[in-house]
Protein backbone atom coordinates (compact mmCIF):
# COMPACT_ATOMS: atom_id res chain seq x y z
CA UNK A 1 0.00 0.00 0.00
CA UNK A 2 1.30 3.44 -0.93
CA UNK A 3 -0.34 6.40 0.71
CA UNK A 4 0.10 10.08 -0.19
CA UNK A 5 1.95 12.45 2.15
CA UNK A 6 -0.83 15.03 1.79
CA UNK A 7 -4.62 14.80 1.60
CA UNK A 8 -6.86 17.84 1.23
CA UNK A 9 -10.49 18.46 2.09
CA UNK A 10 -12.47 21.71 1.93
CA UNK A 11 -11.60 22.62 5.55
CA UNK A 12 -8.61 20.41 6.38
CA UNK A 13 -5.08 19.74 5.24
CA UNK A 14 -3.83 16.31 6.24
CA UNK A 15 -0.08 15.91 6.05
CA UNK A 16 2.74 13.69 7.19
CA UNK A 17 3.97 14.62 10.70
CA UNK A 18 6.98 16.87 11.12
CA UNK A 19 9.31 16.92 14.15
CA UNK A 20 8.33 20.56 14.73
CA UNK A 21 4.71 19.50 15.37
CA UNK A 22 5.49 18.23 18.88
CA UNK A 23 4.81 21.43 20.82
CA UNK A 24 1.46 22.11 19.13
CA UNK A 25 0.42 18.44 19.31
CA UNK A 26 1.22 18.26 23.04
CA UNK A 27 -0.67 21.49 23.79
CA UNK A 28 -3.60 20.72 21.50
CA UNK A 29 -4.34 17.09 22.30
CA UNK A 30 -1.55 14.72 23.38
CA UNK A 31 -1.40 16.11 26.92
CA UNK A 32 -5.17 16.51 27.31
CA UNK A 33 -6.93 13.82 29.38
CA UNK A 34 -10.27 14.70 27.75
CA UNK A 35 -8.88 13.84 24.31
CA UNK A 36 -7.02 10.69 25.40
CA UNK A 37 -9.86 9.34 27.57
CA UNK A 38 -10.82 6.56 25.13
CA UNK A 39 -7.37 5.91 23.70
CA UNK A 40 -4.96 3.10 24.49
CA UNK A 41 -2.38 5.44 26.01
CA UNK A 42 -2.25 7.92 28.84
CA UNK A 43 -1.88 11.67 28.19
CA UNK A 44 1.69 12.63 27.42
CA UNK A 45 3.49 14.07 30.42
CA UNK A 46 5.79 16.28 28.36
CA UNK A 47 6.59 17.53 24.87
CA UNK A 48 9.41 14.94 24.84
CA UNK A 49 6.76 12.16 24.95
CA UNK A 50 4.99 13.72 21.97
CA UNK A 51 8.29 14.13 20.13
CA UNK A 52 8.97 10.39 20.61
CA UNK A 53 5.52 9.52 19.25
CA UNK A 54 6.07 11.66 16.17
CA UNK A 55 9.44 9.96 15.59
CA UNK A 56 7.71 6.59 15.78
CA UNK A 57 5.01 7.74 13.35
CA UNK A 58 7.68 8.92 10.89
CA UNK A 59 9.49 5.58 11.22
CA UNK A 60 6.27 3.77 10.29
CA UNK A 61 5.93 6.02 7.21
CA UNK A 62 9.48 5.08 6.23
CA UNK A 63 8.80 1.35 6.61
CA UNK A 64 5.34 1.53 5.03
CA UNK A 65 3.88 -0.09 8.14
CA UNK A 66 1.50 2.72 9.08
CA UNK A 67 0.54 6.25 8.15
CA UNK A 68 -0.33 9.12 10.46
CA UNK A 69 -1.57 12.40 9.04
CA UNK A 70 -1.64 15.55 11.11
CA UNK A 71 -4.96 17.35 10.61
CA UNK A 72 -4.60 21.09 10.16
CA UNK A 73 -7.46 23.54 9.79
CA UNK A 74 -7.12 25.32 6.48
CA UNK A 75 -8.63 28.57 7.78
CA UNK A 76 -6.24 28.99 10.75
CA UNK A 77 -3.42 26.52 9.89
CA UNK A 78 -3.86 25.26 13.46
CA UNK A 79 -2.98 21.65 14.25
CA UNK A 80 -6.33 20.12 15.23
CA UNK A 81 -5.69 16.37 15.49
CA UNK A 82 -4.56 13.32 13.58
CA UNK A 83 -5.79 10.31 11.62
CA UNK A 84 -3.84 7.07 11.30
CA UNK A 85 -4.14 4.03 9.09
CA UNK A 86 -2.34 0.78 9.88
CA UNK A 87 -2.39 -2.35 7.72
CA UNK A 88 -3.19 -5.39 9.81
CA UNK A 89 -0.28 -7.76 10.23
CA UNK A 90 -0.41 -10.79 7.97
CA UNK A 91 -3.57 -9.50 6.27
CA UNK A 92 -2.54 -6.92 3.68
CA UNK A 93 -6.11 -6.60 2.38
CA UNK A 94 -7.21 -5.04 5.71
CA UNK A 95 -6.37 -1.83 7.53
CA UNK A 96 -7.44 -0.22 10.79
CA UNK A 97 -8.14 3.48 11.13
CA UNK A 98 -7.88 5.58 14.28
CA UNK A 99 -8.08 9.29 15.01
CA UNK A 100 -8.19 11.99 17.63
CA UNK A 101 -9.20 15.62 17.66
CA UNK A 102 -8.25 18.38 20.09
CA UNK A 103 -11.12 19.43 22.33
CA UNK A 104 -11.03 23.01 20.97
CA UNK A 105 -12.18 21.58 17.61
CA UNK A 106 -14.94 19.23 18.76
CA UNK A 107 -18.44 19.52 17.35
CA UNK A 108 -17.55 21.10 13.99
CA UNK A 109 -17.46 18.05 11.72
CA UNK A 110 -13.72 18.34 11.12
CA UNK A 111 -12.93 14.75 12.06
CA UNK A 112 -15.68 13.36 9.85
CA UNK A 113 -14.16 15.32 6.98
CA UNK A 114 -10.58 14.24 7.72
CA UNK A 115 -11.31 10.59 8.51
CA UNK A 116 -13.56 10.38 5.46
CA UNK A 117 -10.66 11.51 3.25
CA UNK A 118 -8.38 8.82 4.70
CA UNK A 119 -11.07 6.16 4.29
CA UNK A 120 -11.64 7.11 0.64
CA UNK A 121 -7.91 7.04 -0.08
CA UNK A 122 -7.49 3.66 1.63
CA UNK A 123 -10.42 2.10 -0.24
CA UNK A 124 -8.96 3.41 -3.52
CA UNK A 125 -5.85 1.28 -2.98
CA UNK A 126 -6.09 -1.80 -5.23
CA UNK A 127 -4.97 -4.21 -2.51
CA UNK A 128 -7.25 -2.93 0.28
CA UNK A 129 -10.67 -4.56 0.57
CA UNK A 130 -11.60 -3.63 4.15
CA UNK A 131 -10.95 -0.78 6.56
CA UNK A 132 -12.22 -1.04 10.10
CA UNK A 133 -12.19 1.05 13.26
CA UNK A 134 -13.14 0.48 16.86
CA UNK A 135 -14.43 2.87 19.49
CA UNK A 136 -15.25 2.44 23.15
CA UNK A 137 -18.90 1.61 23.75
CA UNK A 138 -19.22 4.82 25.77
CA UNK A 139 -17.68 7.04 23.09
CA UNK A 140 -20.77 8.15 21.19
CA UNK A 141 -18.99 11.02 19.44
CA UNK A 142 -16.52 8.65 17.82
CA UNK A 143 -19.30 6.27 16.79
CA UNK A 144 -21.08 9.18 15.08
CA UNK A 145 -17.91 10.05 13.13
CA UNK A 146 -17.64 6.47 11.86
CA UNK A 147 -21.29 6.41 10.84
CA UNK A 148 -21.01 9.80 9.09
CA UNK A 149 -18.13 8.60 6.93
CA UNK A 150 -20.12 5.57 5.81
CA UNK A 151 -18.70 2.80 7.94
CA UNK A 152 -21.16 0.11 8.96
CA UNK A 153 -21.66 -1.02 12.54
CA UNK A 154 -20.74 -4.70 12.79
CA UNK A 155 -21.12 -5.38 16.50
CA UNK A 156 -19.43 -5.26 19.87
CA UNK A 157 -16.06 -6.82 20.61
CA UNK A 158 -16.17 -7.78 24.28
CA UNK A 159 -13.22 -6.99 26.55
CA UNK A 160 -11.17 -5.98 23.50
CA UNK A 161 -8.96 -2.98 24.39
CA UNK A 162 -7.58 -1.45 27.55
CA UNK A 163 -8.35 2.25 27.75
CA UNK A 164 -6.14 3.06 30.75
CA UNK A 165 -7.73 6.46 31.29
CA UNK A 166 -11.06 4.75 31.97
CA UNK A 167 -10.08 1.36 33.44
CA UNK A 168 -7.13 -0.99 33.77
CA UNK A 169 -9.33 -3.84 32.52
CA UNK A 170 -10.13 -4.47 28.84
CA UNK A 171 -13.26 -2.68 27.67
CA UNK A 172 -15.96 -3.42 25.13
CA UNK A 173 -15.69 -1.60 21.81
CA UNK A 174 -17.97 -1.10 18.83
CA UNK A 175 -16.59 -2.39 15.53
CA UNK A 176 -17.28 -0.44 12.35
CA UNK A 177 -16.06 -1.27 8.84
CA UNK A 178 -16.15 -0.30 5.21
CA UNK A 179 -15.64 -3.09 2.69
CA UNK A 180 -15.60 -3.46 -1.03
CA UNK A 181 -18.35 -5.71 -2.40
Amino acid sequence: MRMPDILETPRCLLRKPQPGDAVAAFAGYAGDPRVTRYLGWRPHASVADTRRQISYDLFRWLKGSGWTWMVLRRDTEELAGLVELVPLSGQPHRARMGYLLGAAHWGRGLMSEAAGAVLREAMAQPDVFRVDAVCDVDNGASARVLEKIGMQYEGVLRRYIVHPNVSDEPRDVRLYAAARP
